[in-house]
């Protein structure tokens, strides 16, 4: 019988599919001899779609596959590995907040006190005066009726104020106008493997209190728990042949609000603005779509006043608060797959990806660029210019183009 050896090696998987004859291979190797079945029906040739016997065994040190099989065998099954040996795809899923809130308020009031009715009264002995802490001599004048309106512009601590103060007569105009504007422009990014869930944090581990017991003592013990704050971004994506991506994305921005909320005695907890979405969808390879957005209009008046008197005409201000508030919100989220079927399409991805960034070429020399990427010049370039701040609508134009017709 004629013996023939051959060996294939794929590097990206490291498969070795070797042709040998039972004990040849096995003396090689090491692995326990399972000597194949070698003989053919009867024509010299196995029938269509039917193969001979193999052996495979697994060597785990190098991650290889060795098979024991005739040659016939051994050429049907060398065709089965390479369809299946592949590069395995992956895709660069890149993520879009878009978020621009315009706030528009005013707070006009006008509180007043009169007091009338007074009288006297004789003093005490040792009675002393409670603003100098002298001896009063004197009778003290007292008053008796108290006429005066209360709208809570006590506790307002912005805007004008004016305040009248005569002997019998306060009065205290306050007028407030607040415009806001917030505009959040974020795209977290990540390369994710096929059938693999890829997670990305940027922001901070904050500590909240999830539960809090007294001792006997009376010492009160807090159980604390640490959440990422940030941007987060996790998704899983199944890459289909023809390029289309079946993932389940789910982003989220949140950032710490500066309020708080009392959860118990002394204990107060902060307050988290979150905008997040969580949902499965499927795109085709390169294509930009609308996964999430929000569209408010948000328009209250309040008014407090005194009945009758708040409504008469021009003269009702002095008996009256108003305050209005109106605000307009708009949120979209937006999500891009480019999906990398092999590891040569991962260059002119990061290239333009890198491009865009705007403060890392002025921020750095070139020789600082050039050390730590080594040598990838192409994908942070340095620039002289000063770069001016863009607005946020430009700015998403260029991160989701080519799709910039969105935004027109």
């Amino acid at each position: 019988m004629r013996q023939q050896n051959s060996t294939i090696r794929n590097p990206q998987s490291k498969i070795l599919i070797g042709l040998a004859i039972g004990t040849c291979l096995v003396a090689a190797t090491g692995l326990p001899a399972q000597p194949p079945s070698m003989e053919r029906p009867a024509g010299g040739g196995y029938g269509a779609g039917a193969v001979g016997e193999a052996t495979f065994q697994i060597d785990p040190e190098t991650g290889s596959l060795i098979v024991i099989a005739d040659e016939e065998t051994d050429q049907q099954i060398q065709q089965v590995i390479k369809q299946l040996d592949r590069p395995v795809p992956q895709v660069l899923i890149k993520v879009l907040f878009l978020e621009v809130t315009h706030g528009d308020d005013l707070d006009l009031g006008v509180e007043a006190s009169f007091r009338y009715g007074g009288r006297t009264r004789e003093v005490e002995t040792g009675e002393v005066d409670p603003n100098t802490g002298e001896p009063l001599t004197e009778e003290v004048l007292q008053f008796q009726d108290t006429l005066e309106t209360l709208f809570g512009l006590s506790a307002a601590n912005e805007g004008a104020f004016w305040h009248i103060v005569k002997e019998d007569f306060d009065m205290t105009v306050h007028a407030l106008a607040k415009v806001a504007k917030l505009e959040v422009l974020s795209r977290p990014s990540i390369l994710a493997r096929n059938n693999e869930t890829a997670i990305i944090t940027l922001g901070q581990e904050v500590p909240f209190i999830r539960n809090s017991r007294v001792t006997q003592d009376g010492q009160i013990i807090n159980t604390i728990e640490y959440e990422d704050i940030g941007i987060i971004l996790e998704v899983t994506p199944h890459i289909s042949t023809n390029g289309v991506v079946e993932m389940t994305v789910a982003p989220e921005i949140s950032t710490l609000s500066g309020e708080t909320v009392p959860v118990s005695e002394g204990i107060e907890a902060p307050v988290i603005a979150k905008r997040a979405a969580e949902t499965s969808c499927v795109v085709p390879d390169g294509m930009t779509v609308v996964i999430g957005g929000l569209m408010e209009d948000n328009e209250t008046e309040a008014v407090r006043k005194v009945p009758i008197l708040g409504d008469i005409p021009w003269l009702g201000t002095a008996f009256r608060r108003t305050i209005k508030s109106k605000t307009k919100t708009e949120l979209l989220i937006f999500l891009t797959p480019h999906v990398v079927q092999r590891t040569s399409g991962l260059e002119p991805l990061s290239i333009a990806e890198s491009q865009k960034a705007d403060l890392a070429g002025v921020a750095f020399t070139q020789d600082e660029l050039d050390k730590h990427l080594e040598g990838q010049e192409k994908l942070i370039r340095r620039r002289e210019e000063k770069v001016e701040p863009q607005k946020p609508l430009r700015r998403a134009k260029m991160w989701l183009w080519p799709a910039v017709q969105i935004f027109k």
